[in-house]
């Protein structure tokens, strides 16, 4: 067993929960997960003696550029339809966290969606799929265990955001298991949050 592996995969998915245990505000928290990525790379290399190509990153070309901004798109107007399927349901989708990105500048919105695509899909899609993975050889678990683990996050954010949190989830764990390429991954991710987050408010407001 990869006991290096696995002391990184225990200490990097506990750290985000000790964040919520903290009083933090939406500064401190940005931070505090930059600080937890420059740590898993320092881990990764310093550590175990990798490097982040063991994480799923890959070479950057303009196909894998201009799909990822499409895949991106394409989740954005899938995740509209499964908001409003949640909405119609009737359950809760927390109101507090959108009033507060609102109230964000855009410098603000668009730092918040790049911590949003790149740690996070380096710490549940990248490192915990791989490390898992390469202690289980299965995919299932290596997918689902970071899958829960994320959904947990946002537990505290009512009912429907996790249903909608671990679906959302789980399209990106399905396209990281499928591409092992977490660059897909990170400009999806980022594409969708900023679309969210600044674009649409804007048309919306204009």
């Amino acid at each position: 067993m990869d006991k290096k592996a696995l002391i990184g995969l225990i200490a990097f998915l506990v750290f985000p929960f000790l964040f919520m245990l903290l009083p933090l505000d939406l500064f401190s928290g940005e931070v505090a997960f930059w600080l937890l990525l420059i740590l898993i790379v320092l881990w990764i290399y310093l550590v175990e003696k990798k490097t982040i190509t063991s994480i799923g990153w890959k070479k950057i070309t303009l196909k894998t550029v201009f799909g990822a901004l499409g895949f991106g798109l394409a989740l954005f107007i899938l995740f509209g339809l499964i908001t409003t399927g949640i909405q119609a349901a009737g359950l809760e989708l927390n109101q507090e966290m959108a009033t507060l990105f609102a109230s964000q500048p855009p410098i603000v919105l668009i730092l918040i969606a790049l911590r949003a695509g790149v740690v996070e899909e380096v710490l549940y899609r990248g490192y915990a799929f791989e490390r898992i993975y390469g202690l289980t050889k299965s995919k299932f678990i290596a997918g689902l265990i970071p899958l829960i683990i994320f959904t947990l996050m946002h537990l505290a954010w009512g009912v429907g955001h996790l249903v909608f949190v671990f679906i959302a989830g789980g399209l990106f764990t399905i396209v990281y298991a499928s591409k092992r390429n977490l660059v897909v991954n990170i400009i999806g991710h980022f594409t969708v949050d900023i679309i969210a987050l600044l674009v649409l408010p804007i048309l919306l407001g204009s």
